[in-house]
């Protein structure tokens, strides 16, 4: 038996990634994924159980590199206007691609049936609110915003920040999202959480 190195599971993600961005996730197979890296279906399985589980870890970790690399910038600002424009803009522009959308439709559909939607949730809108969370708390220590709950005040950003969005990817009206400029869109929302939780 082959053992299992980090080097195969990457290029099975790289394989992954670039497949589901050529054909979607619907019309992939793991036989296509097998095809792409070199090598067969069972070493695929023998990394990862699933499509989804494929699908889940290629969204995922890439969320997570980016999450990191943007709270790190915007820590650096200082600013906290600009700060949580960039971080709605990112955040924005993440979920709005094709992979994200089919994981969120995927982690819904599954519900209580298996552990997707509970990683999905963990890994993914979780990190988000506590990364922004922390974002706020160090805001609010700097006396750039008003007092809150960090989490609460997170979560309602977060809200705010997908307002008209995710609902119309997530229920394939695409067409209601012509036009919609995601910067414009995030600077939107901050000014609605800045007319309550911003200093005068």
């Amino acid at each position: 038996m082959r053992q299992k190195t980090e080097a195969k599971r990457q290029a099975i993600l790289a394989a992954a990634g670039a497949v589901f961005r050529e054909h979607g996730f619907e019309t992939s197979s793991v036989s296509d994924i097998a095809a792409r890296v070199g090598g067969s279906k069972a070493t695929i399985y023998s990394y990862f159980p699933s499509k989804e589980a494929l699908l889940m870890e290629v969204i995922l970790s890439a969320a997570e590199t980016r999450s990191v690399t943007v709270f790190s910038e915007v820590l650096a600002l200082g600013d906290v206007v600009t700060g949580l424009r960039r971080i709605g803009e990112a955040h924005l522009s993440f979920i709005s691609t094709a992979e994200a959308v089919a994981l969120a439709r995927l982690a819904i559909t599954a519900g209580e049936r298996s552990t997707l939607g509970r990683e999905f949730y963990t890994r993914g809108p979780l990190v988000m609110i506590e990364n922004l969370a922390a974002f706020l708390a160090a805001s609010i220590a700097r006396d750039e915003l008003r007092p809150g709950d960090p989490r609460q005040m997170a979560e309602s950003l977060k809200a705010l920040y997908e307002a008209g969005i995710v609902e119309r990817h997530l229920l394939g009206d695409l067409k209601g999202l012509e036009g919609v400029d995601l910067a414009v869109h995030a600077a939107q929302a901050v000014d609605i959480f800045l007319a309550y939780y911003g200093k005068a």
